[in-house]
């Protein structure tokens, strides 16, 4: 995995593209130890701050649907982060998509283990947006099976972007997070793509998939870390020169203009 891992650093410090269809076919990820080594090894080159994660494709629903084996997890960069109104380059963002979700913050270093989940009381959480991307030509990722996209959407700092920090929830255990509507105001146009049923997951159920996925790996939370928890809505692909307007029902707005 060391020439995907190689091409994706360089790929996201030149704010270029990899064309697949340069790579033999033992260099593409084939299983899920494969795209967590190569993500690893990305890492490692890349050498950004990170701070803390995210998760995706929670839902069973969801998995099935697409085709996956489980979640797409991914760090966040702490220069990825920005405030809930912002501008951002349609050229930072190539074959994007935003996501409405819910993040948690943790108050001081975690273990990853089921014992995090019986210290909800003492972890906030923050509306936040998930803006993905992905640094392969579209059409060279294309040509594999979904789960291999999926894999390679791993390797890919689990389809990463740009993530937006809104308004702490205050008392959130005792609200009802899978009630809250979401209104999405697009170019003036309105929208509700909010999940129900089975595909809208509860920000606790997406803390516990993490950590069933990553609890026999050696990497803990650290104090002032996020998990982002998956999204809330059908995905918006974005578009250039959009003016996106969001409103989570009594918890918070976001405005994000592509420029």
């Amino acid at each position: 995995m060391n020439k995907l891992s190689d091409e994706l650093a360089n790929a996201w410090e030149s704010k270029t593209l990899i064309d697949l269809n340069n790579f033999d076919k033992n260099e593409i990820p084939s299983t899920r130890e494969e795209a967590y080594e190569a993500l690893n090894l990305f890492y490692k080159k890349i050498k950004q701050k990170t701070v803390g994660w995210k998760i995706g494709a929670v839902a069973k629903e969801v998995q099935i649907e697409e085709g996956f084996d489980g979640p797409v997890p991914g760090k966040i960069f702490e220069n990825t982060i920005l405030p809930s109104e912002c501008e951002i380059n349609y050229e930072d963002i190539p074959f994007s998509n935003i996501e409405c979700e819910y993040a948690f913050k943790f108050d001081q270093d975690y273990k990853i283990n089921d014992d995090l989940v019986n210290n909800l009381e003492n972890i906030k959480l923050f509306t936040a947006i998930d803006i993905t991307s992905s640094r392969y030509e579209q059409n060279s990722k294309s040509n594999f099976n979904k789960l291999t996209q999926m894999y390679l959407g791993i390797a890919d700092h689990g389809n990463g972007g740009k993530i937006i920090i809104g308004n702490e929830i205050k008392n959130w255990i005792n609200i009802n997070l899978n009630k809250v509507k979401i209104k999405l105001n697009i170019n003036n146009q309105m929208t509700e793509p909010f999940f129900t049923g089975e595909k809208r997951i509860d920000p606790k159920i997406s803390l516990k998939a993490f950590i069933d996925e990553f609890k026999d790996k050696d990497i803990a939370f650290k104090k002032g870390d996020y998990l982002l928890c998956g999204s809330l809505i059908q995905p918006y692909n974005i578009k250039e020169k959009d003016h996106i307007n969001i409103n989570y029902e009594n918890l918070g707005k976001f405005e994000i203009k592509i420029i």
